[in-house]
């Protein structure tokens, strides 16, 4: 029977130790987390690299932009200014109130033995905008001041059918010594003077005259 003697025991015990040596081991871990920690440090580095690069050209971009962005808000303010003074003129001019319709309903109103010797008008410049007249006049017939109590209903009647809060009310109302000739006939006059006031824009709407039942219209 052979007999073998491994006379290198002591070699390879210490061998061994050595291979698992702590301190050797610490240094391989310390080896491997340090090159981790330099491979993440230049993956970071190059994504700063590439945001820095994407901010200087977004800037640069920005400052193309940026004199037309100035420009363009000076003159979208521009452009609201005249809008917003179109649309006052706008508003000004749908609601400028027109005299003519008045003096027509006025002159369809005053009898033959009625004559209007001054006129005045005028409108006041804030909402609500009262309209004002002021009629004086000199009304003739048997009993004067029943015509001018006349012209004054009617007034206040055809005002009223047109607009809203119209009201026609005597500022004086005198016999007068005068005579005038009406109809080939001498009759007594009185001088009058009514104001006339009235709501701009609140016009009534006109309502359609109703037919009598049981009356056929003409043909």
């Amino acid at each position: 029977m052979s007999l073998k003697i491994n006379l290198y025991h002591e070699v390879l015990l210490a061998k061994k130790h050595q291979q698992y040596d702590p301190l050797k081991l610490s240094l391989l871990g310390l080896i491997v987390i340090a090159i981790g920690l330099a491979g993440y440090y230049f993956v970071e580095l190059a994504k700063k690299s590439s945001a820095v690069s994407a901010y200087v050209a977004k800037q640069k971009e920005f400052d193309k932009i940026a004199p037309l962005a100035r420009g363009a808000k000076l003159r979208e303010e521009e452009l609201s200014k005249q809008i917003g003074l179109a649309d006052r003129l706008s508003k000004r001019i749908e609601g400028r109130f027109y005299w003519a319709p008045v003096f027509e309903l006025l002159a369809s109103t005053v009898p033959k033995n009625v004559q209007i010797t001054k006129m005045g008008a005028d409108v006041s410049p804030d909402a609500p905008r009262t309209c004002h007249m002021l009629i004086d006049g000199l009304s003739a017939g048997i009993e004067p001041r029943a015509v001018a109590e006349e012209l004054r209903t009617a007034l206040n009647e055809k005002l009223g059918q047109k607009y809203k809060s119209a009201t026609a009310i005597f500022k004086s109302l005198d016999e007068s010594n005068e005579m005038a000739l009406l109809d080939g006939k001498q009759v007594h006059t009185a001088v009058f003077s009514i104001n006339i006031s009235f709501v701009h824009g609140t016009e009534q709407t006109p309502v359609a005259a109703q037919r009598k039942p049981g009356r056929k219209p003409k043909s």
